[in-house]
């Protein structure tokens, strides 16, 4: 199901001027009875019914029914006329308790870089015995609906939700909307439902080359312990976030402990991403030469640091190390 969002508009100025400010205010009405959490509990407090385009040509067509019959005195008509009214008023309350009683808790959502989508996850279940069929869920702002969700009463449903990162930094998915037009599409249920929530959004990677820009570290010839290098140094205790290539699994199957493989590296093959020595003048740009270079070397298990300004991170190896670095690059301000 596509949103117009994205169209361009063709209404004029002064009426879209208008519609906004009522929006603003039907939203400033919501978020006072609906405020921003990280769960959510649909009632009657927070649904909302209206009858679809569906919904209005059957009215229409009950309209023209109830005059028919009326002036030519038909009890057939009139008789099909209040069995589709009865049709009608049956489907509001079966339309409203579908989503009556549904539960929607945030999980969690994974770092993306800009440019990606960010996958918000929640998970969705109903305290109500009847299923909730034929949901269907969008952010605020996006042009695809996460369609045809089914819960049932006996099992959680997990559901995750894109939301396309434009730019590097927390991300907000702002106003969600949940929907459903079960069971005959006549009658539109929803709600709007407002996030405390927020996912970290790494610079988009661009490759440059950085030749003459790196720095190598050669103070103090020496080696160092680090867990992708060369030469063996020992063991020590496998913390979350280290090479699982590098863990002592024999000593594991003797129920020693779980140990990670300590390599020894030499101190001048050490890098440093410097923000200041990147040959560019956007700063964007700057950080995601940076981003790029971070990933290559973790993948290629070399011992880095950066330096940004008013933040420096020591050369080192791992998961965690690359998480660190990446969350820097996305949180600086310059």
């Amino acid at each position: 199901m596509r949103s117009p969002a994205g169209q361009p508009s063709t209404t004029p100025p002064r009426a879209n001027a208008v519609a906004r400010f009522f929006q603003e205010r039907f939203f400033r009405f919501i978020d006072k009875r609906n405020p921003s959490a990280n769960q959510h509990l649909l009632n009657r407090k927070k649904l909302y019914i209206f009858p679809s385009r569906r919904g209005f040509a059957l009215i229409s067509v009950l309209v023209l029914l109830w005059l028919i019959g009326t002036n030519y005195q038909n009890n057939l008509i009139l008789a099909l006329a209040f069995l589709l009214t009865s049709v009608f008023v049956v489907t509001i309350l079966q339309t409203h308790s579908n989503l009556s009683e549904l539960s929607l808790e945030y999980v969690g959502a994974s770092p993306a870089f800009a440019g990606e989508d960010v996958e918000f996850v929640f998970k969705l279940s109903t305290r109500s015995k009847r299923f909730a069929e034929s949901l269907e869920i969008a952010w605020q702002i996006a042009d695809d609906f996460v369609a045809n969700i089914d819960v049932s009463p006996d099992e959680a449903v997990k559901v995750s939700v894109p939301k396309q990162a434009l730019r590097r930094g927390w991300l907000s998915p702002g106003r969600m909307l949940i929907q459903s037009y079960f069971p005959l599409g006549i009658l539109r249920c929803w709600s709007w439902l407002n996030w405390d929530i927020a996912s970290l959004v790494y610079p988009a990677p661009m490759e440059y080359s950085l030749a003459g820009s790196l720095q190598a570290d050669s103070e103090g010839e020496g080696e160092h312990p680090v867990s992708g290098g060369e030469d063996f140094g020992g063991f020590k205790e496998y913390t979350p976030g280290d090479a699982i290539k590098q863990i002592a699994w024999k000593a594991y199957a003797q129920e020693k402990g779980l140990y990670v493989k300590e390599f020894s590296q030499n101190v001048s093959q050490e890098k440093w991403l410097v923000y200041r020595d990147i040959p560019l003048s956007d700063p964007e740009l700057k950080l995601s030469v940076m981003c790029y270079w971070a990933l290559k070397f973790s993948q290629a298990d070399e011992f880095f640091g950066i330096d940004l300004p008013g933040k420096i991170i020591e050369p080192n190896l791992g998961e965690n190390h690359r998480r660190e670095v990446l969350e820097a690059l996305a949180q600086f301000e310059g």
